[in-house]
């Protein structure tokens, strides 16, 4: 294991250990929900199209075309890594749904409570940035 981590320090990477459990929930908020909510932003989209006839995809800059990149990961290992991750999933998908529902509640009658949650939220998006698991640039690293 030690020389497995030694070769990933040499990529660059920033390795730490920790035990599956640890692991498997810290991926499933921060790497599999996103992606779940990525193949659920192409499918709500899709659903959308096909009820109003428009064609919306067309339009799929900014926000739509970002989530549709992780969409396009292997279908296999999703749903394997869903599969084997379920407890956890089901957990992270109940407090989205939680939170989703809390936004919806907000949009429809707390304009200011929405506004300092937003602000709020994207003072954590800059401590993403300050620990360097992404650039502040506005293209986010694309070229």
């Amino acid at each position: 294991m030690k020389k497995i981590l030694k070769f990933w320090k040499l990529l660059g990477s920033k390795t730490t250990s920790m035990d599956a459990d640890q692991h498997d929930k810290i991926f499933a908020i921060t790497s599999h929900l996103p992606h779940l909510i990525a193949y659920n932003l192409i499918l709500t989209a899709t659903n959308f199209k096909i009820s109003n006839k428009d064609n919306v995809l067309r339009f799929s800059a900014g926000g739509l075309r970002d989530f549709s990149r992780i969409a396009a990961s292997n279908e296999i290992m999703w749903r394997d890594i869903f599969f084997n991750n379920k407890s956890n999933m089901l957990k992270v998908i109940d407090l989205f749904i939680k939170n989703l529902k809390i936004f919806k509640q907000d949009i429809k009658s707390n304009k200011n409570n929405l506004k300092i949650k937003l602000k709020n939220l994207k003072k954590v998006r800059q401590k993403i940035v300050l620990l360097k698991q992404d650039t502040s640039k506005p293209d986010f690293g694309r070229i």
